[in-house]
């Protein structure tokens, strides 16, 4: 959080209005504890920006941050936009705001779109990641109705079935 505060402060000094940003992935989980604070992850996902022309002045604050802490230059990483696609609907409704800092306001997604995402990623820090948020039934249910809408918003259907055949190894060894 250190990390997201100089970047506010730093926005702040410029004094061009704020910029909001929704983390997802593993920052977000840590921020809002759904994964815990021990966890590790060398980046922060921003899947939302606002306003958008304010990625100029957030990159040029996220570097010179980068720079004072010792951080890879990609540390707050806005490359994750391009999958706005792998966001579930309504996700917005289900945001925590982790903080306000200077001119920066972050929010993160809850528990069951950091869920589904994972499910829908699916790399090994996922899958030990669902493993820690043992998602109920319900949620599992969910998931899978994440992933019948994701083609239409042009996921690949390899994509959705890697990730419904991780979905469902984890509810069967939920199960077990």
């Amino acid at each position: 959080m250190d990390a997201l505060a100089k970047v506010g402060e730093r926005l702040a000094e410029r004094d061009d209005g704020e910029v909001e940003i929704v983390l997802v992935g593993a920052a977000a989980g840590m921020l809002t504890g759904e994964l815990p604070a021990s966890r590790t992850t060398s980046d922060c996902d921003v899947m939302v920006l606002l306003p958008e022309e304010a990625l100029g002045r957030l990159a040029i604050a996220s570097e010179a941050v980068a720079a004072d802490l010792g951080l890879p230059p990609t540390w707050l990483n806005t490359d994750v936009q391009l999958r706005r696609d792998a966001l579930p609907e309504d996700w917005a409704t289900r945001c925590h705001v982790v903080g306000q800092w200077g001119s920066l306001r972050v929010k993160a997604i809850g528990r069951w779109d950091l869920i589904a995402m994972k499910t829908l990623a699916g790399r090994a820090q996922d899958l030990a990641d669902l493993r820690r948020l043992r998602p109920t039934a319900a949620e599992w249910r969910a998931v899978h109705a994440y992933l019948d809408a994701l083609p239409a918003r042009g996921t690949s259907q390899q994509e959705v079935a890697a990730a419904r055949e991780l979905a469902k190894r984890l509810e069967d060894l939920d199960h077990a």
